[in-house]
C-alpha cells in the first residue's frame, strides 16, 4: 500500500496537441530514441504523435520507444515500481543489439524518461547519445510530493507521512519516483539512502569520472521546463537548479555540480552545448509548435 500511495502522486501523461500541417522532406536522418514517464508507456497516442511529428520532416526517420515489457499496461507498471538500476542496465543491453543505433541517436527524454535516459548516457558505455532533449525532468530530483490544495488536510497528512517513509530501503528499491527524491533539508538521509539520483549525479565522495566524461561527449543538451510546473518540485531542477535548506532558488550555475564540474554540465555550458527552452504551461502539457521546433533545430543536427 506504501509504494502504491507514493506512486499515485506522481501520475501524469504526455499530452500533445494535434493539428496537421506540411512540412519539409528530408532524404536520411539520424535515428531517435524516446523513454516515456512515469504513469505512460512505450505505445501510448503522446509517443505515437512525436514520432510522426518526426517523421513528418525525416521520411523513414527510425524511433525507437523504450519499453521495459511489450505489454503497455506491463510497461507502465514498470515505469511505477521496480529497480530503476535494473531497468537502465535492461535498456543498456536492448539499446546495444540494435543494429541501427550502433552509429549513435538523438535521445528525448519526458519527464522521469529524461533523467532515466540522463542514467544511461552516463552509464551505458556501448550507445552513443549526440543530442539529449529533456522535457520537464528532475535532473537535481524533487524535493516535495505534488503539491496539496490549501484546504485539503487529508493530503498534506498524507504527504508528510509518505515523505518520513521515503528513505526505506523497501521503498527505494521499488518505488521508481522515490529514487529521485531529494530534500536538502535530509541530505544527508539522500546521500544514504538514494538508490539512483546521488550516483548519476556524482553527489557522493567518491566521483565517477566515466559519468562525467560521456555525458560531456554529448553534441547538444536541451533543457525543457515548464513554468506552471508544481508536479516537479522544485521546478528549476529540470534545468539543473537547486533550492537550499530554506527553500531559496539556487541558480544552475551556483551549484555544487555545476561548480566542481561533477557531471560534465559545465563543460557542455562552456562549449555552448546547452540549451533552455521554457513552456508556460504545466508539466508535461507540451504545444505541438514545441514539439516541431525540437523536430526542426535539434533532431538530426
Amino acid at each position: 500500500m506504501r509504494c502504491i500511495l507514493i506512486v499515485s502522486l506522481f501520475l501524469f501523461r504526455l499530452t500533445i496537441g494535434f493539428p496537421i500541417d506540411q512540412y519539409p522532406i528530408a532524404e536520411t536522418a539520424r535515428p531517435v530514441v524516446i523513454w516515456h514517464g512515469l504513469g505512460d508507456n512505450w505505445n501510448s497516442s503522446g509517443i505515437h504523435r512525436v514520432e510522426e511529428i518526426f517523421a513528418s520532416y525525416y521520411p523513414g526517420i527510425r524511433v525507437h520507444s523504450i519499453s521495459l515489457n511489450d505489454d503497455p499496461s506491463k510497461d507502465q507498471q514498470r515505469s511505477m515500481f521496480g529497480d530503476a538500476n535494473i531497468d537502465i542496465e535492461q535498456v543498456c543491453d536492448t539499446l546495444t543489439n540494435i543494429d541501427y543505433l550502433s552509429n549513435g541517436f538523438d535521445a528525448v527524454g519526458f519527464s522521469q524518461g529524461g533523467v532515466l535516459m540522463r542514467a544511461l548516457i552516463e552509464r551505458c558505455a556501448s550507445v552513443k547519445v549526440i543530442n539529449f532533449i529533456s522535457f520537464g525532468s528532475p535532473h537535481m530530483g524533487v524535493s516535495e510530493l505534488p503539491l496539496c490544495d490549501d484546504k485539503d488536510w487529508l493530503c498534506k497528512r498524507r504527504n508528510a507521512l509518505l515523505k518520513k517513509q521515503i528513505w526505506y530501503d523497501s521503498v527505494q528499491k521499488r518505488v521508481i519516483p522515490a529514487q529521485y527524491f531529494r530534500d536538502p533539508r535530509q541530505y544527508d538521509k539522500y546521500l544514504e539512502h538514494s538508490n539512483l539520483l546521488v550516483d548519476i549525479n556524482n553527489e557522493r565522495e567518491d566521483i565517477n569520472s566515466t559519468y562525467t566524461e560521456r555525458f560531456s561527449e554529448i553534441n547538444k543538451l536541451v533543457l525543457v521546463s515548464f513554468l506552471q510546473d508544481t508536479t516537479v518540485v522544485p521546478k528549476q531542477s529540470s534545468m539543473f537548479g537547486d533550492m537550499d535548506y530554506f527553500g531559496n532558488e539556487i541558480n544552475w550555475r551556483d551549484t555544487r555540480l555545476y561548480r566542481d564540474d561533477l557531471i560534465g554540465l559545465r563543460k557542455l555550458d562552456q562549449a555552448g552545448k546547452v540549451i533552455m527552452l521554457e513552456i508556460d504551461d504545466e508539466h508535461m502539457r507540451i504545444p505541438e509548435d514545441m514539439i516541431h521546433h525540437i523536430a526542426k533545430t535539434y533532431i538530426n543536427h
